[in-house]
């Protein structure tokens, strides 16, 4: 059947200014020099997309930070805007998808194939190449991922030559999403979105709504938080309210000493985990003038969704020390030293914990 694509949502060639250093991310993207592919628009700057559904979203990305074995050693300096953040690296790409987690929840899932791609680009690239020319799907890692329960999927992708890398193809091809709202975003050296979004609509097996995306030149993604919000508020996936719990989500309460504060659970399979254990009381601990964080006596099945930054509020599982954690501050050194997976969020005023000692009971409980 022929795919809707909608045209709905302004398509952004960001151009920020980039106070963070390039060296925070991964350059991932790439086109052609011999290309004269311009950026796609959106029918009028003034259209505005129809809220399209916030429950249960999938954000599936590709990201060469996931899919190349770099030393460990690696020297974050002289490399292609790298960084090294413990055993993890951050491509560009991957930061958007989990900016995009930060501002409406979901899941986040990464395209990995089985077999690495180099670590020198330039291979990357002429690999790629060789793929679009052979048609060549390359095989994905195994994963449990049931894409049924997803009503919209958010597809993340660099730049390669004009269009998606092939691995994105192979998770099209291999996954239904007929039915579903399907929204790209990329990033990229300076030319736009090329083929790409044209390209997903087309290799989706069925009927799609296919939303125009959002694409951001790689040296700017580090400063790319509002202009995320802004797309996402234009595409109908405005940032949830501060004050309430949407759609899909459930309203908690959290006690801190005397002090009873209102938050939401997020509708993921990790939340949801969580909240059967609920009333839940943790010993957490002030730690940097950011968080307070204690251990769990569980051991937590759905960890997909691991990121390295926090918003103010966040409510986080962390597997690596095995605990939950309350962010409330954002500090001169806002990138943790291990994953974090957001649970929920507190919607209350956060100042309560400026006064805390340094050894608080918390307790999380349902909303009556």
């Amino acid at each position: 059947m022929k795919k809707i694509i909608a045209l709905l949502a302004v398509m952004m060639t960001v151009s920020l200014t980039a106070c963070q250093s390039q060296e925070s991310m991964l350059q991932e993207s790439s086109m052609d020099s011999s290309s004269s592919e311009t950026p796609v628009t959106s029918e009028s700057e003034n259209s505005k997309a129809e809220s399209v559904e916030r429950n249960n979203v999938l954000i599936a990305y590709f990201s060469l930070g996931r899919n190349a074995e770099y030393p460990e050693d690696i020297d974050t300096s002289t490399s292609a805007s790298l960084v090294l953040d413990g055993e993890n690296l951050v491509g560009t790409t991957e930061y958007v998808a989990q900016l995009i987690q930060k501002n409406i929840g979901g899941d986040l899932h990464s395209i990995v194939t089985t077999e690495p791609y180099s670590t020198d680009f330039d291979t990357v690239v002429d690999q790629n190449h060789e793929e679009m020319n052979a048609e060549t799907l390359p095989e994905l890692e195994p994963s449990d991922l049931d894409i049924s329960q997803y009503d919209t999927i958010f597809i993340g992708y660099p730049i390669w030559a004009t269009n998606a890398p092939q691995a994105v193809y192979s998770f099209l091809s291999e996954y239904e999403l007929s039915g579903k709202t399907v929204i790209p975003f990329c990033t990229h050296d300076g030319y736009g979105p090329g083929e790409s979004y044209q390209e997903i609509a087309d290799a989706i097996d069925g009927e799609a709504v296919v939303l125009d995306g959002l694409a951001i030149e790689a040296p700017d993604v580090p400063e790319a938080s509002d202009t995320v919000a802004q797309w996402l508020q234009e595409i109908g996936m405005e940032s949830p309210s501060d004050s309430t719990a949407q759609a899909g989500e459930t309203a908690i309460t959290i006690t801190v000493g005397d002090t009873v504060l209102d938050g939401v659970l997020y509708d993921t399979a990790l939340a949801n985990e969580i909240r059967g254990y609920f009333p839940l009381t943790v010993s957490m601990v002030g730690f940097g003038g950011r968080e307070y964080y204690g251990s769990v006596d569980f051991y937590p099945e759905k960890l997909e969704g691991g990121q390295t930054t926090f918003e103010n509020g966040d409510i986080t599982y962390c597997e690596a020390h095995h605990n939950m954690a309350i962010f409330y501050s954002q500090t001169d050194d806002p990138e943790l030293s291990v994953e974090v997976i957001p649970v929920g969020r507190i919607t209350s005023d956060l100042s309560v914990f400026e006064e805390l000692p340094g050894n608080v009971e918390v307790t999380f409980e349902l909303a009556e």
